[in-house]
């Protein structure tokens, strides 16, 4: 069946991952973006691809833990089980989920997974889940490391995008937004997830709200730029009282899927994340 043979459905999603811009010739820059649908009665996973989100109008521009409206239509191009096609045309904006107490009741029915179950399954099966939430055991050392710049591949595709009109992709897009920088550090967890057994694993974070730090302190010294990324997302993230997890996502590359990155931290108080919900929010489509 072609593209234009699937059907599209409308989903309401609460997005809790927005990953680190990557460049495209056809786009400019896409972002894979992933949450949790919650209009069929379940806390299902959903992968909205590709976005080219900083090309997108201001009022179609969510933010984490927003739930947004949109049409949708099953991927054929990407046999992960989450994939989806968004019609960017659709996306409204239905409201925001501020603190965390907002959040965990949908949270809470998100299933748990392990990072050594992902792994082992995504290397087995092409269709095995490519995302999951899963808790962290322990955390060994956060790595921070200067990042070695756009590969020659990505630099083709960003010398196209300077070529791209944004009116001929996405109608009413106010102006071309400024060229996308690399990001001055990499930054990667080496963990232990909570399989019995679990031998370790390294994920490299994925999450925007690091390259959008690294964006805003562009005049500050390594130094200064290091200290802060070990602040918010070592300190801050697992500090003390706090219950940890991390949104695992794979690569669509058949060769890859069982290699499994940080797409983002959930780590709200422990006093939340045990608390029992005594209501469930009106999410419904």
């Amino acid at each position: 069946m072609s593209a234009m043979q699937v059907r599209s459905e409308t989903a309401r999603v609460l997005i809790t991952v927005k990953a680190s811009p990557q460049p495209s010739a056809k786009y400019g820059d896409t972002v894979c973006v992933a949450g949790i649908r919650v209009d069929k009665g379940r806390a299902d996973w959903i992968r909205l691809y590709p976005l080219p989100f900083r090309w997108m109008g201001v009022e179609q521009q969510f933010r984490k833990f927003d739930l947004i409206d949109l049409e949708v239509r099953r991927e054929t191009k990407d046999t992960r089980p989450e994939s989806f096609r968004p019609d960017i045309d659709t996306i409204k904006i239905v409201g925001h989920l501020d603190d965390w107490k907002d959040r965990q009741p949908i949270m809470s029915r998100v299933p748990r997974t392990s990072t050594c179950v992902l792994s082992a399954a995504g290397s087995d099966h092409h269709d095995a889940p490519s995302l999951g939430m899963v808790a962290v055991r322990s955390l060994n050392r956060v790595v921070i490391e200067s990042f070695a710049g756009w590969s020659d591949a990505q630099k083709v595709r960003i010398a196209a995008a300077a070529n791209l009109a944004p009116l001929d992709l996405f109608g009413d897009a106010a102006q071309t937004p400024p060229e996308l920088k690399p990001p001055r550090f990499v930054v990667r967890y080496e963990y232990r997830c909570d399989a019995d057994s679990c031998p370790g694993h390294t994920g490299q974070v994925l999450d925007w709200e690091l390259t959008a730090l690294q964006g805003r302190m562009h005049r500050d010294s390594d130094e200064v730029v290091r200290t802060s990324i070990e602040e918010r997302f070592h300190a801050r993230m697992f500090a003390p009282g706090r219950q940890t997890s991390f949104f695992m996502g794979n690569f669509e590359d058949a060769r890859k899927r069982g290699s499994f990155s940080v797409l983002g931290v959930y780590y709200p108080p422990e006093a939340v994340a045990s608390a029992v919900s005594l209501f469930d929010l009106d999410i419904g489509g």
